[in-house]
């Protein structure tokens, strides 16, 4: 599997977590229903979804080159890197969606608020000296980037694919129906508790 192919898997994953948490933390009913079984364990369960689409947008979108440790540099899985290793693919039209990503990107302040909240744990954020960062993420604006970014990578790929003779890709159109991943869900988990509590 190229390096585009992984990338563009990794913004369909981010692109159904997106879904699911907006359909399950999005509405005060579907917030209720699994208040309703633990409180504690809709925190976790959001947390946890939270954490992670913030985690991975930044690695995806907004990581350069790389990064060393003291046995190796590493490359990141980055648009960057990919927009750099391909630059010759991305005619006029791709480099439109690219232009409008920087720009959604600037609006947005995910890699401050991954860095001290996230990952490094920013002292002055920890003591209470300083608020945390926000991020500014809304689900409509980050399906739009998420969406540009697959639409840019895929087209790169479907040039690519071209060029080699391929004759078909290891990954989709990006013409998914995502809407319901957490809905179903949800149902699944009321339809357990009814049976766990011997009711139909």
């Amino acid at each position: 599997m190229l390096d585009l192919d992984r990338f563009i898997v990794e913004l369909d994953r981010l692109t159904t977590a997106v879904y699911f948490y907006d359909e399950i933390y999005g509405e005060q009913e579907t917030i209720k229903i699994l208040s309703g079984l633990s409180t504690e364990a809709t925190r976790i369960i959001q947390r946890s979804l939270h954490n992670d689409i913030v985690m991975s947008l930044a690695r995806l979108l907004y990581d350069g080159e790389h990064y060393k440790t003291s046995e190796a540099t590493h490359e990141y899985l980055s648009q960057y890197n990919l927009a750099k290793k391909y630059a010759g693919y991305i005619d006029q039209e791709l480099r439109s969606n690219r232009d409008e990503i920087a720009a959604i990107k600037k609006s947005l302040n995910v890699k401050d608020y991954r860095d001290l909240v996230l990952a490094h744990n920013d002292k002055a954020t920890l003591t209470g000296e300083s608020d945390h960062p926000k991020h500014k993420l809304e689900t409509e604006v980050l399906l739009r980037i998420l969406r540009l970014s697959r639409a840019l990578f895929f087209g790169v790929r479907l040039k690519l694919a071209k060029e080699r003779g391929e004759q078909s890709l290891p990954i989709t159109d990006g013409n998914v129906y995502r809407n319901g991943v957490g809905t179903n869900f949800l149902k699944n988990i009321e339809n357990i508790t009814r049976q766990a509590r011997g009711t139909h």
